[in-house]
C-alpha cells in the first residue's frame, strides 16, 4: 500500500509541474504578444512621417510610404473591417530641379466592412498634415458601385508640395470583398488600361480646395506639341482625333505618360461643311450611326470615352445622341459635352441612359494669343473654385501649351488640383 501511495504522490507532483510549465507559457506568450502589439502600434504611429532620404538629388519617402500605409491598415482592422492587400508597386517620378527621382510606393487593398470617412479623416489629422485624404469617389469594380480612398504622402520637394497616392482603399458592397480582390489581382497581372498613370502624377496642391479638368483637342497630328503636354506634372485628358497621321502614336505617348485618351469624336456642324471626311450626321439611320460611332472609337486605342469635335447639329438632335450613347453604353465608355451649342441635348441624353458624363465650361484658346489664353486659365481657375470643379477644353497648339506651362502653378498655389475629366463625371 505505501508503494502505491508514494506512486500517486509522485503522478501528482508531475501533474503539478505540467501545470506550471503551461501557466509560464501561456504568461510568456502573453507578454510577448502586448510586446509585439505594443510596437506594431508604435510603428503604425502616423505622428511622425519624416523617413524620407535626401541625398540632393535623389528623394526616397518610400519609408514614409511604408509606415503610412502600415498605420492605416492596422486602423481599418482596428475598426473591426477585414482587409486583404492586393499589391504593393513601386513608383518613380522624376525630380525637376535636380534631375534626378522621388521614389516612393502606393499599396492597394480591399476593405471588407465599412469606413467612416470622418474617423478616417481625424486619423490621418494626426500627421500633422504629413498624410491626406487625397480622393473619396464611387468607380464601378466588377459591376458594383465601390467607394474608393485615396491617401496621399505629403511632402515639402524644392518649393512644391508633392502630393504621393500611397495607400488606395476600395470598400465593395457587403459580401464582395473577396470578390474584388481576385478581380483587382487578375487586372495587375493584365495589359495596363490606362488607369496605372493616377498614382504617377505628383504635383498637387497641398490643401485642395477646387478640381479642374483640362482636355486638351484635336490630338493626332502635332506630336512635338503633344510631347510637350506630357512633360507637364499635370493630369490631363487627350481628346485625339481619329483617322490621322499620328492618331495611334498620340494615344501610346498619351498613355504612357499617365494621362487620359478619349476620341474626339468627329460630328456634323450647323450651317457649315464638316472638316472630316467621316463624322455623325443628321442624315444616316440609326444602325449607321451606330456603326460608324463604333469605327471612329476603334481608331483610337485606351480610349476611355468620347467628346464632340464640331457637332453643333448632331449634338441637338436626339434620335443621333441617343444612338451614339447606346454604343457608349455598350461599350462602358464616358462622354464629354464639348457644348459647341446652347441647343445641345447630349450631356442630358448621356445621363438619361447611364452613360457618365460632364460638360465643357470653357473653351480656353479661342484667342490664340498666349496672353489671352493664360487669362482663360486663370477664368476657368476662378469657375472652379466657385463651383468646386470646372471642365475647361484647350487644344494641341504651341501656344495653348506655353499658356498652360506658365500658369499651372499658379493654379496650384490657389488650391486647384488638375484632374482627369473621368474624375469630375
Amino acid at each position: 500500500m505505501a508503494t502505491r501511495k508514494g506512486r500517486r504522490r509522485s503522478a501528482s507532483g508531475k501533474s503539478n509541474k505540467a501545470y506550471f510549465l503551461l501557466g509560464l507559457l501561456i504568461a510568456l506568450c502573453a507578454m510577448g504578444y502586448a510586446y509585439f502589439h505594443h510596437n506594431t502600434s508604435a510603428d503604425a504611429d502616423l505622428s511622425s512621417l519624416s523617413e524620407v532620404t535626401d541625398d540632393g538629388k535623389n528623394l526616397d519617402c518610400t519609408q514614409a510610404a511604408t509606415k503610412l500605409q502600415d498605420g492605416i491598415i492596422k486602423w481599418v482592422k482596428d475598426e473591426g473591417c477585414s482587409v486583404e492587400i492586393v499589391s504593393t508597386d513601386k513608383r518613380e517620378e522624376r525630380r525637376e530641379k535636380t534631375g534626378g527621382v522621388i521614389k516612393w510606393t502606393v499599396q492597394t487593398a480591399v476593405v471588407d466592412g465599412l469606413i467612416d470617412k470622418e474617423k478616417l479623416t481625424k486619423e490621418l489629422e494626426k500627421s500633422d498634415g504629413k498624410a491626406v485624404l487625397y480622393r473619396t469617389e464611387d468607380v464601378k469594380k466588377n459591376g458594383d458601385t465601390v467607394t474608393e480612398y485615396d491617401i496621399a504622402l505629403c511632402e515639402s520637394v524644392d518649393g512644391d508640395t508633392v502630393s504621393m497616392v500611397a495607400l488606395k482603399l476600395y470598400v465593395p458592397p457587403k459580401g464582395k470583398a473577396a470578390a474584388l480582390a481576385k478581380e483587382l489581382k487578375v487586372d495587375k497581372n493584365s495589359p495596363s488600361d490606362g488607369e496605372s498613370g493616377e498614382d504617377g502624377r505628383i504635383r498637387h496642391p497641398s490643401q485642395i480646395k477646387a478640381r479642374l479638368a483640362v482636355v486638351i483637342d484635336d490630338c493626332g497630328s502635332n506630336m512635338e506639341v503633344l510631347e510637350g503636354y506630357n512633360a507637364l506634372p499635370i493630369h490631363l485628358t487627350y481628346a485625339v482625333m481619329p483617322f490621322k497621321s499620328h492618331t495611334i502614336d498620340s494615344a501610346e505617348s498619351g498613355h504612357n505618360a499617365g494621362n487620359k485618351i478619349i476620341v474626339h469624336l468627329p460630328m456634323e456642324p450647323l450651317n457649315t461643311v464638316s472638316s472630316e471626311e467621316i463624322f455623325i450626321s443628321s442624315d444616316m439611320g440609326d444602325k449607321k450611326v451606330i456603326a460608324t460611332t463604333n469605327e471612329l472609337i476603334d481608331q483610337v486605342p485606351y480610349a476611355v470615352g468620347i467628346n464632340n469635335h464640331q457637332g453643333s447639329k448632331s449634338t441637338a438632335d436626339t434620335r443621333l445622341m441617343k444612338d451614339v450613347m447606346s454604343v457608349l453604353k455598350s461599350r462602358g465608355l464616358v462622354f464629354l459635352d464639348s457644348r459647341t451649342t446652347a441647343a445641345s441635348v447630349a450631356e442630358q441624353t448621356a445621363a438619361s441612359m447611364g452613360v457618365g458624363t460632364t460638360r465643357n465650361n470653357l473653351f480656353i484658346d479661342n484667342d490664340p494669343s498666349v496672353s489671352a489664353i493664360k487669362e482663360r486659365i486663370r477664368q476657368a481657375g476662378r469657375l472652379a473654385l466657385k463651383n468646386g470643379t470646372a471642365v475647361t477644353i484647350g487644344h494641341c497648339r504651341p501656344a495653348t501649351l506655353q499658356a498652360l506651362k506658365e500658369t499651372y502653378k499658379e493654379l496650384l498655389d490657389e488650391g486647384i488640383d488638375f484632374v482627369f475629366v473621368t474624375q469630375v463625371m
